[in-house]
């Protein structure tokens, strides 16, 4: 796609849609999918590109043009001798060259949720310096950047949370997906005051065609992950992986005691290793084969995800994005957290104090939550779905803002097609 060699008279919007895509986090991808939705509903004749971290799986997932965030790890020979002995500037000087080409023509670059505004499992050199790349880049080439529904914090390190943020200054427009989030960028220096707080996009997808369940025994969902604490590195890491897969082993082996039936929930693919060391442990506490009452589902999709969810009446996760399918589906839920965002997005729909963490749950205490959730089935199950049902309407207002916002930009462009670089494009964003 060359927006670049294209009459700027042709009335059609171009959207750029950036995030950390195509790497197998399915609830980024399902952030992506609801905002790839949403445009081709409402502005079929869009010109859409996706850049992202694996632009070949975004291109076949979703049949949507993607390029690359960064075009220096591709280089042979000569250039990646010259790029090392340069200590990589002439890497970074091809990507930001990469990243203005892509953003030239275009009318808006949309971050579409997910956790963009943290450094989870990130080093500075890697997301955070993209993200700061793309935006300066698109605030370059006179295009409206739009955070929509984004998560933000903890930024640990100080080099990224420099770079995330004054990205996120660049934006012409800003939503949060929690309270939490918008304090966050606020302490750190961000003016808040125009930035409401709008549900995450997920909350947005469609829901899929499910089985009926009829006569199935009461079957919890457990959502394992292969949580190893903020940046995953060390002894401590591994320490709080084999405590957490530990206590989680023990629940299950509780549930199979009594009666109750299991259906894992794998929310990315790299949580697999932490469902076997599960099950693996869970057998050592029950002292035998629980097979006939443990099902372990895919995991392709939120859709798979949701799907999965179906067959369930309660769910206990810790990744993120399977508390969010769950209550999106309805399900009565109790997180097992490693970021604040779980317990925000738990809160919304009254479920605050059916929150515990990673490194400091109890077994008996997660027992004690799952009885009283029992108990309260049926008042939780239509809270939630009040609670989604809510956070469906303010999407819906979010969407008309940003396709508003779209179609000025658009009708902009004919009126006044650009010609280089305006001194506009440099300044802080207007909200």
């Amino acid at each position: 796609m060359n927006w670049s060699g294209r009459s700027d008279g042709d009335g059609k919007p171009r959207v750029v849609l950036f995030g950390l895509f195509g790497i197998g986090n399915i609830g980024n991808d399902g952030s992506l999918q609801a905002m790839l939705d949403m445009l081709r509903r409402e502005r079929p004749q869009a010109e859409l590109v996706c850049v992202c971290a694996g632009p070949d799986r975004v291109r076949k997932a979703f049949r949507v043009e993607a390029r690359p965030m960064r075009i220096s790890n591709r280089a042979r020979g000569l250039l990646r001798t010259l790029d090392r002995i340069f200590l990589g500037i002439p890497g970074l000087v091809a990507d930001a060259a990469h990243a203005f080409r892509t953003m030239r023509g275009a009318d808006m670059m949309i971050v579409p949720g997910t956790g963009i505004l943290d450094d989870l499992g990130e080093e500075s050199y890697q997301m955070p310096l993209r993200l700061f790349m793309w935006c300066l880049a698109a605030r370059l080439a006179g295009v409206h950047i739009a955070f929509a529904s984004v998560g933000a914090g903890p930024i640990r390190n100080r080099l990224s949370r420099f770079l995330m943020l004054s990205a996120a200054k660049r934006a012409h427009y800003r939503s949060y997906r929690d309270g939490f989030s918008r304090e966050y960028v606020s302490v750190h220096g961000i003016d808040t005051r125009n930035d409401p707080i709008c549900p995450d996009v997920v909350f947005g997808l469609t829901v899929p065609e499910v089985p009926k369940r009829e006569g199935s025994p009461f079957t919890l969902g457990l959502g394992v992950m292969d949580c190893r604490g903020w940046y995953g590195r060390g002894q401590e890491a591994d320490a709080i992986y084999q405590t957490y897969i530990s206590k989680v082993a023990f629940f299950s082996a509780w549930l199979v005691r009594n009666g109750f039936h299991i259906r894992i929930l794998i929310g990315q693919e790299s949580d697999r290793r932490a469902a076997v060391d599960m099950l693996r442990m869970m057998r050592a506490y029950t002292g035998r084969n629980a097979a006939e009452c443990i099902q372990v589902g895919p995991c392709g999709s939120l859709h798979d995800l949701m799907r999965e969810i179906s067959r369930t009446d309660i769910v206990v996760a810790t990744r993120y994005h399977s508390i969010v399918c769950a209550l999106k589906m309805g399900r009565p839920s109790i997180s097992i957290e490693y970021a604040p965002k779980n317990t925000e997005v738990m809160l919304g729909t009254g479920l605050g104090d059916y929150c515990e963490t990673v490194e400091m749950f109890a077994t008996d205490a997660l027992i004690e939550k799952f009885q009283r959730l029992r108990r309260d089935y049926h008042y939780f199950q239509a809270r939630i779905r009040t609670s989604v049902a809510l956070f469906q309407e303010a999407l819906a207002e979010q969407d008309a803002r940003l396709l508003s916002i779209l179609s000025e930009r658009v009708a902009r462009r004919r009126s006044h097609p650009p010609i280089g670089v305006s001194a506009e494009s440099m300044g802080d964003p207007t909200h």
